[in-house]
């Protein structure tokens, strides 16, 4: 059996070319957007020599078929036979009032009222905290955009929507970085390290199981998280935290270049906990990176979800039957109080998102206005989940409510029973 690490990577960025361009993404409408670059680059070995990408000659006007054959043709020369694909993230910089101080994604931010759409908001983005000119044809192919990212609220509330807009280097060096206070670190990471979740899935709280843990109490009731009342502290003890799933990611100091901010660590940002703001979330002492690991989950995991999908050039489950995406399993509550809960949320992850329902493999009988069948309903990971977590709480809180009432009355029966056995024995 072949295994996804085993296939050359250059198969999956031609696969990932072709969805790009034959699979349309959607977008979810917002006021509040933002946007970020997902760059990927091929390394070869020092002794061969990095082939020349062939630009068509007006790259604006090419149709995605054209753009689609120089990729191929940029990606089928011998050169390439055993070059590794690797992704760009960064660690944010720890800042105060920032909700995603320290963690890891990708370059990009909030559109501002002079973007005119959601690809020059990450150019510009990535240009303002890496130095990077995605514009430049010369250095950068643009592949397309994935579908828009859910922010999500935790009462299912849209926040706002970030658009992911995909790039290819298509020279050997990458440009000279300059590193802004803002990004505390960036990291090229072997595409090898998302493949391996596809050959071993995760089951949840196994031993290889990671996740961030989450305060339900806190995120429900944010105002009173510093005085902490006594129903406070009950709510916190019945519900837990929520355990959202973590990708580790190792990478080598070789391919990570340091940024200049003053809060680089854990504790230079010790003051900066103590902000607050509306999305401010207490992760405790929580590492985002170590010196050999970085931790994605939450946005940034769910995207990179989507961007191996469409660079899958054959069927996951034909690897492995456990699969369901690099991104699962779905958030999990207490691991024994709430078995139930998860059991039910787990059964729908794999049955109603599983691979099979997800871009580039749903097929939808409807069609659009030229009568083209629509490709790939989509169904945003969080907003899915939550509609699957709603009603999995309903049936888990009756499934509760009814144990608990049946078995008060079996205690009260028992209770009823050596009363009556004791009365009658001292009667006698």
């Amino acid at each position: 059996m072949t295994l996804a690490c085993d296939i050359q990577h250059t198969e999956y960025i031609a696969q990932l070319a072709r969805h790009m361009v034959s699979v349309p993404s959607t977008s979810t409408e917002c006021q509040k957007r933002g946007s970020v670059a997902l760059i990927v680059r091929l390394v070869i070995d020092k002794s061969q020599r990095f082939p020349v990408f062939k630009t068509p000659r007006c790259l604006d006007s090419a149709t995605p078929s054209e753009l689609v054959q120089c990729v191929h043709s940029f990606l089928k020369q011998p050169d390439f036979v055993d070059s590794r694909a690797q992704v760009l993230f960064i660690q944010r910089a720890k800042y105060p009032g920032d909700p995603w101080s320290g963690h890891i994604g990708f370059p990009g931010g909030k559109r501002e009222p002079s973007d005119i759409s959601d690809r020059e908001t990450a150019e510009r983005e990535t240009r303002e905290e890496l130095g990077l000119d995605l514009s430049d044809p010369n250095k950068f192919l643009y592949m397309g955009r994935l579908d828009d990212t859910s922010v999500m609220s935790f009462f299912n509330r849209l926040i706002m929507v970030v658009s992911p807009n995909v790039y290819l280097q298509i020279v050997e060096g990458t440009p000279e970085l300059v590193i802004s206070d803002e990004v505390a670190s960036v990291h090229w990471v072997d595409f090898e390290q998302m493949l391996k979740r596809i050959d071993n899935p995760v089951v949840p709280f196994a031993s290889d199981y990671k996740a961030i843990p989450v305060d339900i109490a806190s995120r429900t009731f944010v105002s009173y998280r510093k005085t902490n009342p006594w129903w406070f502290r009950v709510f916190r003890r019945m519900f837990g935290n929520l355990y959202y799933t973590v990708l580790p990611l190792q990478y080598t100091v070789g391919n990570t270049l340091n940024g200049p901010s003053k809060f680089n660590n854990i504790d230079d940002a010790a003051a900066a906990r103590k902000s607050s703001s509306k999305l401010d979330l207490d992760y405790g002492d929580l590492e985002f990176a170590t010196d050999s690991e970085l931790y994605l989950w939450g946005l940034s995991l769910v995207m990179l979800c989507n961007l191996v999908d469409l660079s899958l050039p054959f069927d996951p489950r034909s690897v492995n039957t456990g699969y369901i995406s690099i991104a699962s399993p779905w958030p999990q509550m207490q691991r024994y109080l709430w078995a139930d809960f998860n059991w039910m949320v787990n059964t729908a992850h794999r049955y109603l998102w599983g691979h099979y329902s997800r871009k580039p493999w749903l097929l939808s009988m409807r069609t659009d206005r030229m009568g083209a069948r629509e490709v790939g309903q989509h169904v945003d990971y969080f907003k899915a989940y939550f509609r699957a977590s709603k009603l999995a709480f309903a049936v888990s809180c009756v499934i509760k409510t009814l144990a608990l009432y049946q078995s008060s009355k079996l205690v009260f029966a028992g209770l009823g029973y050596l009363v009556d056995t004791f009365l009658g024995e001292k009667k006698s």
